[in-house]
């Protein structure tokens, strides 16, 4: 699975790093009419220093910022369509059980 994240963290961002695993987990959303997504998915960290390489195929949008911004947002957020479902999810335990691992990155 490690493997497959650094190979794929290449392709969409076209960076390489260290990756550290977290936890696994699983979740289920419906999206209207659409579709729906059942999935186990893999969390790992890691630090990149280098530029990015967006895969504009792979990655519709972005936007860099500190971990804190990022859960305030989150703490606060109005419009849950500006994030996938997984990630609200994801964020949620990483925040809660990995905050000082996810800021000593940020140091």
């Amino acid at each position: 699975m490690e493997a497959a994240t650094r190979r794929r963290l290449n392709e969409e961002l076209g960076i390489g790093c260290t990756l550290e695993f977290l936890f696994k987990f699983q979740y289920q959303a419906q999206f209207d009419e659409t579709g729906a997504e059942h999935e186990l998915c893999s969390v790992f960290i890691g630090r990149c220093d280098g530029p990015l390489d967006v895969n504009r195929e792979e990655i519709y949008d972005w936007r860099w910022m500190p971990p804190d911004v990022l859960q305030r947002e989150m703490s606060g957020l109005v419009d849950s369509r500006r994030y996938t479902p997984w990630f609200m999810l994801e964020w949620a335990r990483i925040w809660r059980d990995y905050r000082p691992a996810v800021l000593a990155l940020t140091a």
